[in-house]
């Protein structure tokens, strides 16, 4: 596990039992995820981070109510099966009846958002995709950029079935949800953040 992420998402030295996690009290508002027996520190989120999760959130909330489904943001920890791995992602969706019940975390999500940093990138594509794949409630994973219009899915219908890759790019492209009965287009998601581009173009309109 030595190079599992990259500054300033690192590794912590040395290795803790989940019990010891658990029992930990983070300072400086830096949060840590559990990696059988390593602490992983995540990178601070930027406030275009935060718009983004909660623009996700509040529209999987809103929907999820219907369903008498609960979304949870940013400090829910999501606990894989074995107790080996102890996760944030930046929003959790669930519909399961023992999430429902917790006090502590989400084992059963159906949804699964990260938004991507430029420290987590490589990290969430890559090692934190590994282990959500073999979620068996899981139905939905989204990649978030925060550098460009754009939003990556992985979907599947049940759990017998692979995921199947999507990529949304622009204002105009529309997310399928499927399970919860709804679109969500990339204009509403990235509500109220600008890029540079977008000032350079708007400059350019007679």
């Amino acid at each position: 596990m030595e190079n599992l992420v990259k500054e300033p998402a690192v590794a912590y030295g040395n290795r803790f039992t989940p019990e010891e996690y658990l029992e930990m009290e983070w300072k400086n508002g830096v949060r840590y995820e559990y990696w059988d027996g390593e602490l992983v520190a995540m990178a601070s989120p930027t406030l275009r981070h935060n718009k983004l999760a909660l623009n996700i959130a509040l529209s999987l909330k809103a929907r999820g109510k219907k369903s008498g489904c609960e979304t949870y943001v940013t400090e829910a920890s999501f606990k894989i099966a074995g107790g080996k791995n102890y996760l944030l992602p930046d929003v959790i969706f669930t519909c399961h009846e023992e999430d429902l019940k917790a006090e502590r975390f989400i084992q059963n999500p159906t949804i699964l958002v990260e938004v991507l940093s430029d420290s987590n990138e490589d990290y969430d594509y890559h090692q934190k995709w590994k282990v959500y794949q073999k979620i068996r409630s899981l139905r939905d994973h989204l990649l978030v950029s925060q550098h460009e219009y754009r939003i990556e899915m992985y979907s599947r219908q049940n759990e017998h079935t692979l995921f199947c890759y999507q990529s949304f790019e622009g204002l105009d492209a529309v997310i399928p949800f499927n399970d919860l009965g709804f679109d969500k287009s990339l204009a509403e998601i990235y509500e109220g953040i600008k890029f540079s581009d977008d000032i350079t173009l708007a400059e350019k309109q007679p």
